[in-house]
């Protein structure tokens, strides 16, 4: 009997996607890569990314709400980009304890990702906001290459005049990971709650 053989199944991904990386010249490649920060490798980014790494979204009452009213404020503009901007703080206002769940959810995950030494070394580092920008760009780009997380985040560097905005049709959530204005350095506290 053969069986279902996942790692040489995980072999095979990550050799096609090495490939592909290879061919297109891509800034990221799948494999262990080290996240360089202060002058030292603070920690290795694993070749795939753990599914453990999402559980500390699960169960933050409103977030999939939040994360709908992010992606509609990123993609619309006048107007109806101010009524998005609106339900996303009143989304924050009724629920008084999102924002702390929503940055202890990021320090879990961050831990979950870098493993707790590296969480350790990279806020010893005292990162700022686009330094943690920088960081989510770097690991969305990774893990989710062709994703259009950097739209959400800011500007690029070429800005596009054309084409048409379109509003989702599906009443479904887009997982997203949620940016934050500022440039003052991130704290991601390890008291709050859900934290481990």
């Amino acid at each position: 009997m053969v069986g279902i053989d996942l790692d040489a199944a995980r072999e095979r991904r990550l050799a096609a996607a090495a490939e592909k990386a290879f061919l297109a010249k891509a800034e990221y490649t799948v494999g262990e890569e080290p996240l360089i920060f202060g002058g030292t490798t603070v920690a290795m980014l694993p070749a795939e990314l753990p599914l453990a790494v999402w559980e500390p979204l699960i169960g933050i009452p409103y977030l999939p709400l939040l994360l709908r009213s992010l992606v509609e404020a990123a993609q619309t503009q006048g107007d109806e980009q101010s009524e998005a901007a609106s339900l996303i703080v009143d989304v924050l206002g009724s629920e008084p304890s999102l924002p702390s769940d929503l940055l202890a959810a990021a320090a879990e995950m961050g831990r979950r990702l870098l493993g707790h030494d590296g969480f350790a070394r990279l806020m010893e580092q005292r990162p700022s906001h686009p330094d943690i920008f920088e960081l989510v760009r770097a690991v969305w780009a990774k893990y989710f290459p062709g994703g259009s997380l950097g739209e959400l985040m800011g500007p690029s560097g070429s800005p596009s005049g054309a084409g048409t905005t379109s509003k989702p049709t599906s009443s479904g959530t887009t997982i997203s990971t949620p940016a934050v204005s500022g440039d003052g350095p991130v704290t991601l506290d390890s008291s709050g709650p859900g934290a481990s």
